[in-house]
């Protein structure tokens, strides 16, 4: 998670039908819950039956081959089993031939009493209707580079970013998917974090489908040292064979001779990118001291705070029955100091391994000052080891949720703060050195949000689906139950039901459903339970929360599964990339009108189709083949498919966004010698011509319009990239490069998405590099550069534009705050010049515009709960 007080999020309001939550009882008969899409139930619960003694993973199995689970133990590979008084929980993964099921687990609960095992319940996510080849047909080298240029919309990202070593895993999805899941590591320029990513790519096809953001932005002897706060604590430390004492702690029962040791390293100033990922780099050394007496240094780096930090967050674990993050009193690092481009990181973060903490700087303490960030960033490895919930979408949120909750309890519990406190509920109110805590956290867990009325309606590409934005929906419901059961007794609870009862993929719904479970299974009585109910009510996570969300908007397309890269409008004719509605088989291209309608197919292989464009009379697209070789094609038809669809161009190499008018193609691919991204153009039946034939010269996003291309003309000068637009002339062949815009200080200016229109050319430039940027124009001869909206204090924060001959309208982000009105929203002007206006009151996300006559725009909409392509004819103004 990131720590960093946000810049850009939001909350956005839901209103749904909401139906009443389960019924509670003493002794509830045994039940089965469906879950939709396999036959395997998601819970079986109220059982007493009894099973066999010893091996709990042998006894595990042996209840599933029970007629009501529907599941061939043969397909699970036990994970671990976790042991709770009488309790166990046995947690299996599926595998489908062999191969791991993305999110497929299934719990089996045992309680022994006298003697006597019986089983409680079982339950989870297993997929009884897989049925998907396991040999790929692309390779992961191919799938890491459709993953970067597919699922990295940030140019400047893309060019640092890179693709690591692929494993096959089966996505569930209808029948499933095979799919690569590969890492991609570079530099998240747009946020200023590092990028640490998993791309799942489907390995039949080659279409990127999602990426998962893997950080979580957030001889003994004794020592002593202190805190940032001035207190003075005892620090578990180790005295080496030279008489130096280092930050390394063997004192705690995890400590097996060989690993269970609580380490903290000292970075030494080396940049994030030197200590992310797995394991500890080579080299690096644990903080160490002359003396026991770690001093002021130690402070200053957040050594002392990390350390004892971890020490407390090992001890409340413990005190649930956990041995260390992984249950299995695996060694816990931490890593201080250490900075980001030569400055403070100001952050902390969870890699997947180990805790990583920038040192603050001038407005913050170092980062492992705030034990409830040290409790929530730790508490990611507490999930990953256990429930491991998807940093994507709804189970993302809980992931988040659950760290805000642990977080939260270890620092109340550690300082004495009674939960009736204002700042009980605050997350890294302790961080900043000037301002009040109040001004300073990142959530509150007593915000009071309601799924129905708060929950942001965000595509995957924000926030993973909004896995901060909404985590205080969950984590404020669980916060809610703290406050009115006490802390033992809550945590016990929500502690049982992340680690017996919830699997890789819950929603909200699940995760009630599994604290529940364990409120029943830990058997707290009728009125506790009911407490339990209440708090998820009061929170609105009911059966059918989703559902019924106002809009202004005309839907064109409903429920979109392959959302990614913008439609095409043209007169009343869209062209849209869809798939199958479990999200399953190659994408193909669908056309309508805005008239109305169902969408019909336009593409006609069954090969992974993108990237359309329409000039009102036919579409063109990208495509690509996979076989024994990729084999990357445009293809254009008509809209009303009175004949098939053609080719325009086929390579080897990549190809990216396309236009159309009349006869004319222009295409955006990747030249195969080079490598260099180029801007080609093809008339009829000639031969296609490269636009950016010069060496060292690179083209993007190009648009055409009367004959004239506009494009994003690209170089490198040193280490900057130089951005400006060009429009080339098709029929004489000439060029015109307008001028590029002056930066601020020594980082050239930005350029953007630049748009032709019948006699304009608009687009995007960003000056100082903040985020902000101008709405530029010019005649299509490079004449009268404007700036219809100057770059400065109140310049949009757009990143993406489109425009037609009356209007620009742009993708912006209105303003800095965890609200509805910011996230991303449609704004428009006109042309000729004018004041932005609101052009749709919707409260979700609203995404990639498409222009078409007068000021008529689709663009892809969150807020119905799902991606669906809408319309309107006019600005709404204001909102």
């Amino acid at each position: 998670m990131s720590w960093r007080p946000p810049a850009l999020a939001a909350a956005a309001l839901a209103v749904v039908l909401a139906l009443p939550g389960p019924a509670l009882a003493d002794d509830p008969p045994p039940q089965v819950e469906p879950r939709a899409g396999t036959e395997a139930p998601a819970e079986v619960s109220g059982l007493a039956e009894p099973a066999r003694a010893g091996d709990p993973v042998a006894a595990a199995r042996e209840h599933l081959t029970s007629p009501r689970y529907r599941i061939d133990p043969a397909d699970l590979v036990p994970l671990h089993t976790v042991v709770d008084g009488g309790d166990e929980t046995v947690r299996f993964a599926q595998r489908h031939r062999g191969l791991p099921v993305l999110g497929g687990q299934y719990l089996v609960h045992f309680r022994t009493e006298g003697g006597k095992r019986t089983v409680t319940g079982a339950g989870g996510r297993y997929l009884t209707e897989l049925d998907v080849a396991t040999t790929p047909a692309i390779t992961a080298e191919l799938a890491g580079r459709l993953a970067l240029a597919r699922l990295i919309p940030d140019h400047a990202t893309r060019q640092t970013a890179r693709a690591g070593a692929g494993e096959l895993v089966v996505v569930p999805r209808g029948a499933g998917v095979l799919a690569w899941r590969l890492p991609l590591t570079g530099r998240d320029v747009r946020r200023g974090l590092p990028l640490l990513r998993d791309a799942y790519v489907d390995a039949h096809t080659g279409r990127p489908l999602f990426s998962v953001d893997r950080l979580r932005l957030a001889g003994p002897a004794e020592g002593a040292g202190t805190t940032v706060y001035g207190e003075r604590v005892t620090l578990q430390a180790y005295q080496r064979d030279d008489g130096a004492y280092e930050l390394r702690d063997r004192s705690r029962p995890m400590w097996n001779g060989t690993t269970g040791e609580i380490i903290t390293y000292d970075a030494k100033g080396a940049d994030l990118f030197d200590v992310l990922g797995p394991g500890i780099p080579p080299g690096l050394e644990p903080a160490r001291s002359a003396t026991p007496e770690f001093g002021p240094e130690h402070t200053a780096t957040g050594a002392v705070d990390a350390h004892h930090g971890a020490g407390l967050v090992y001890a409340f674990y413990r005190g649930l029955g956990r041995e260390g993050l992984d249950g299995r009193g695996g060694s816990m690092h931490s890593v201080v100091n250490v900075t980001w481009d030569g400055e403070p990181f100001i952050n902390a973060l969870w890699d997947g391994t180990k805790m990583i903490y920038g040192g603050g700087g001038p407005d913050f303490h170092p980062f492992a000052a705030a034990l409830d960030v040290v409790g929530h960033e730790l508490t990611h490895g507490v999930i990953e080891h256990s429930a491991n919930l998807l940093y994507l979408n709804q189970s993302g949120a809980m992931n988040e949720g659950l760290a805000d909750y642990f977080g939260n309890a270890v620092e109340v519990d550690t300082l004495g703060v009674p939960m009736t406190h204002p700042d009980a509920s605050l997350l890294g109110e302790r961080l900043c050195k000037t301002a009040p805590p109040a001004d300073c956290p990142t959530r509150d867990l007593d915000d009071g949000r309601h799924a129905t009325r708060d929950y942001l309606g965000v595509t995957v590409g924000f926030d993973g689906g909004g896995v901060h934005l909404n985590s205080t929906i969950f984590s404020g419901a669980l916060w809610d139950i703290r406050e009115r059961l006490g802390g033992p007794k809550a945590d016990r609870v929500v502690y049982k039901a992340l680690t017996e009862y919830m699997t890789p993929l819950d929603d909200f719904v699940d995760g009630r459903r599994a604290v529940e479970s364990a409120a029943r299974a830990a058997r707290l009585t009728a009125s506790e339970r009911l407490v339990v109910a209440a708090a998820f009510d009061r929170h609105g996570i009911k059966r059918g929360w989703d559902r019924r969300i106002p809009t202004d908007s005309q839907v064109v397309a409903d429920d979109l599964m392959a959302a990614f890269t913008p439609p095409g409008l043209s007169g009343d004719r869209y062209v849209v990339t869809d798939a199958a509605d479990d999200g399953t088989g190659p994408t193909y291209i669908v056309t309508g009108s805005l008239r109305g309608g169902d969408p019909v197919r336009l593409s006609q292989n069954d090969d992974v189709n993108d990237l359309p464009a329409t000039d009102g009379r036919r579409g063109v697209w990208a495509s690509m083949e996979t076989g024994q070789e990729v084999t990357f094609r445009v293809l254009s038809r008509p809209l009303d498919r009175r004949s098939p669809e053609t080719v325009v161009h086929e390579s080897p190499a990549l190809v990216n966004t396309v236009a159309v008018e009349g006869d004319t193609v222009v295409w955006e691919g990747v030249d195969p010698v080079s490598s260099e991204m180029e801007v080609w153009v093809r008339r009829g039946a000639a031969a296609p011509v490269n636009v950016t034939a010069e060496a060292g010269v690179e083209g993007y996003q190009p648009t055409i319009k009367n004959g004239k291309i506009a494009y994003l003309r690209v170089w490198a000068e040193g280490d900057h990239f130089h951005t400006t637009p060009a429009v080339h002339d098709v029929a004489s062949g000439t060029q015109v490069v307008l001028p590029e815009a002056p930066g601020a200080g020594d980082r050239p200016s930005s350029s953007l998405r630049p748009v032709v229109t019948s006699g304009h050319v608009v687009w995007l430039t960003d000056i100082d590099g903040d985020g902000t940027a101008a709405v530029m124009r010019a005649a299509t001869d490079g004449t009268g550069v404007t700036a219809l909206v100057p770059d400065g204090p109140d310049a949009p924060m757009a990143f993406w534009l489109d425009a037609g001959d009356t209007a620009v309208t742009l993708d912006v982000l209105p303003g800095p705050t965890i609200q509805n009105r910011d996230l991303p929203k449609l704004f428009q002007l006109p042309m000729a010049g004018g004041a932005l206006e609101r052009f749709s009151c919707n409260r979700g996300e609203q995404f990639l515009p498409a222009a078409g006559d007068g000021r008529r725009v689709i663009w892809f909409d969150g807020t119905a709960g799902d991606t669906d392509l809408v319309t309107r004819d006019r600005p709404a103004r204001r909102c």
